[in-house]
This record gives C-alpha cells, structure tokens and sequence, in this order.
C-alpha cells in the first residue's frame, strides 16, 4: 500500500480518465445553455484531488501566480459585499458562495489538464475536438429543427407551449454558442500547427462556430469570435502586443464602463428605434445604471444588488419590461454597481499580473499566446455585452478554455 502511495503516477492516470469522462460528457452539459459545464467542471477538480497530501497542495499554493490571487481578492471583495448588499438570499449556496468556493476546484481541473502532458501527446485534444465537433452539430440541429433536439431531451410538460418555453430555449443555445466560440480558439491555434488537412479543418470549425452565431442571432458572440480572429491574425506578427493589447482592452471596458452608462442619454429616441430590440434594451439598461454608479462609486450596492433594482418602462409596445435586467449585460457596469471602484481595481490588478507573466520572459510560447490573445478579446467582448460577472457557468466555461490553450505546441 504504500509503494502505491508513494507513486504519484497513479494520480496522473486517475486525473486523465477523470479528464476523458468531461470531455464525452461536455457536448451534452454544454447543450444545457452551459449550465452543465460548472457541475462537471467543479467535479472533476474535486475528484481531482484525491491522492494529493497537505503538502503537495501547499506547495501548489506556493506556485499560484499573483493574477489569480487577486481574482480570489476580488471574490472575497464581492462576498463581503453582501453585508451592505439590498438583496437577501436566505440559500446557504447563493451566488457568491457558489463562484467563491467554485472557482478552487475549477481552476484544479484548469491544473489537472495542463499537468496531463505524458498522456496529452495521445487523446485529450483529439477529445476535445470531438466534444466540439459534438457540441456544433447538436446546436446546428436545433437551431435548423426549431429546437427539436432540447424538446426530445425535455419534453413540454402538461399544458405548457412551445411560446411559453421559447425564450428559454433561445437562451440556452445562445449560451452554448458562446461557449462553442471559447472553445474553438485554442482548438484552431491547435490545429493550424499540424499538418496541410489539420489547418483546414480548423478553418472548418471556425466557420460552422461563425454559423451557429448567426443562426442563433448571437451578436455578442458573432462579435467575439470577429474580434478574437482579429487579435489571432495580429498576434501571428507580434504575439507579445497583442496579448498585452488584449488585456489593456479588458481593463479598459472594466475601468472606462462608467462612460457606457452615460453616453446613451445623448442618443434620441430615432436612433434608438433603429437599433435591435435587444440592443435597445441595453442601452435603456446601460443608461439606468449611471445613476446607480454614481450613488455609491467607491463600494457599491453589494453583491447582487442589481437583482433588486426593480423599476420598468415601456418599450416597442411591450409593457412591464424590466429597466433594469437581473444582471446589466456589461461585466464592467455589472462590477461598479455592485463592488464599485474597490472592486474593478482588484480586477484591472488582476489582469496587470495576468499580462506581465504570460506575455513576460518564462510565460507562454509564440503559439499559446496566440490562443490566449484570442481567447482573452472574445472574452473582453461577451462579457462586455452579454453574460453578468457572477453566472458560475461563464466562470467554468472561461477556465476550461484557458486550459486547453496548454493543447498548443502539443504534438503526437
């Protein structure tokens, strides 16, 4: 028994099976609007664990570059936040619980992966592409099928339309597009180092991602992966620049997205009426927060506390409509209204460490930071016009992908 203990190898072996299980599973929790993708994410880190004394954690610890740290700061910013916060959650497992005490074990599945290069050389990324490959036709097929595919897995229950549950559905499979464009930025870096076929069939999954965005009218995510391309194709000159650009562009929306809030008073009400319904919403929700920012610019309202900002108006014909959402689609806007300035500090602090060690001397090759170059504007970019700060599955999902950026320069 312990012989077996001391070979640590076993670990290794037990961590990639538990890494195969994910990535079979991941089409089918990426599906589920990528609420799925947190649950298996934070499992597999969990069941990660096992075998690790004290020790060998500590001296992980010790490794934890200064970046994540300062996320882990911001997290606890947010959940003490919660004393001053208007909205009361009685749950033991509410939000801010959730995204602190989920981002451990999602960031040791994110090590559990990049620690897997003796068996990496074999399947994981293959795996990976196929989860992937797996993920675009199931959502092609609803998207195609009047989401036939979500109806076969859960049926209409008794006495429920399909009006009645469309909006749901609209917005899972917006989430799994989202996910799909996350995904398929290391997985192309990946492939394009490979031979003649490999480069084309990248080509080939980043044009059926582009398809699933605009078949699901995702304009966050049609405008991510856009933006993304962009950043890839600059870092193929200059990696270094563009992932430090990449970054500044993230503490820019982060630091500057009061001025988002404001600039939409200035916009009549003919130029709102030319803009998407969606995209009205936002600016109505955008210019409402301004206000809120102002009130309490240092601290915020507290985790949460755009749940209860409760007014409405109308628009287009539609009554009742919610000024402001449960989250304001900005990650910026959503950080200064609930954590204030403290809070998008600790963030653009974050993102400071994070630049200097991948793009410094010792951080990322050419390749990888290529993929990160992408993976942090897509990112910079739906965050910023889309999902809210605190959704644990946008968590997971942004993890895992930064995770398989270690794929690059793996070769069989």
């Amino acid at each position: 028994m312990a012989g077996i203990l001391q070979n640590r190898d076993w670990i290794a072996k037990k961590n990639y099976i538990l890494l195969i299980i994910m990535f079979v599973a991941l089409p089918f929790m990426a599906h589920a609007g990528g609420l799925g993708i947190a649950a298996i994410v934070a499992l597999s880190g969990l069941l990660g664990v096992i075998g690790f004394w004290p020790k060998h954690i500590k001296n992980f610890l010790h490794r934890v570059p200064k970046s994540i740290w300062m996320i882990f700061v911001l997290l606890f910013w947010g959940w003490f936040s919660v004393l001053w916060s208007p909205y009361k959650n009685s749950d033991i497992l509410n939000n801010a619980v959730k995204i602190l005490f989920g981002m451990p074990v999602y960031l040791g599945c994110a090590a559990m992966i990049c620690a897997q290069n003796k068996y990496t050389h074999n399947i994981l990324p293959w795996l990976f592409i196929a989860s992937l490959v797996g993920s675009i036709i199931a959502v092609l097929f609803d998207l195609t099928t009047n989401y036939s595919l979500t109806l076969l897995v859960d049926p209409l229950a008794n006495g429920e339309t399909l009006a009645s549950r469309h909006g749901d559905m609209v917005q899972n499979v917006g989430h799994a597009v989202s996910v799909l464009v996350l995904f398929v930025i290391p997985i192309s870096v990946f492939l394009w180092q490979k031979n003649m076929p490999a480069k084309f069939f990248a080509i080939l999954l980043i044009l059926a991602v582009g398809i699933c965005t605009h078949l699901a009218n995702a304009s966050a995510a049609q405008i991510g992966l856009l933006v993304a391309l962009i950043f890839m194709g600059l870092a193929i000159v200059h990696s270094k620049f563009a992932l430090k650009s990449a970054f500044l562009m993230a503490g820019a929306c982060l630091l500057f997205a009061p001025i988002l809030a404001f600039l939409p008073a200035n916009l009549s009400s003919e130029v709102r009426a030319k803009l998407p319904f969606s995209w009205e919403e936002r600016v109505f929700n955008w210019e409402a927060l301004y206000e809120k920012i102002v009130e309490h610019p240092l601290i915020g309202h507290g985790f949460d506390a755009v749940r209860t900002f409760n007014n409405t108006h109308t628009i287009r014909g539609f009554d009742e409509r919610a000024l402001v959402s449960l989250h304001p689609h900005n990650a910026g806007l959503h950080l200064w209204v609930e954590v204030g300035l403290v809070g998008i500090l600790l963030a653009c602090i974050a993102l400071f460490f994070g630049a200097r060690q991948l793009s410094g001397k010792g951080g990322l090759s050419h390749s990888r930071q290529i993929a990160a170059s992408g993976l942090c504007a897509a990112t910079t970019i739906m965050a910023s016009i889309s999902y809210g700060v605190w959704q644990d599955w946008w968590w997971a999902s942004i993890i895992l992908a930064v995770a398989t950026v270690s794929f690059a320069n793996t070769y069989t």
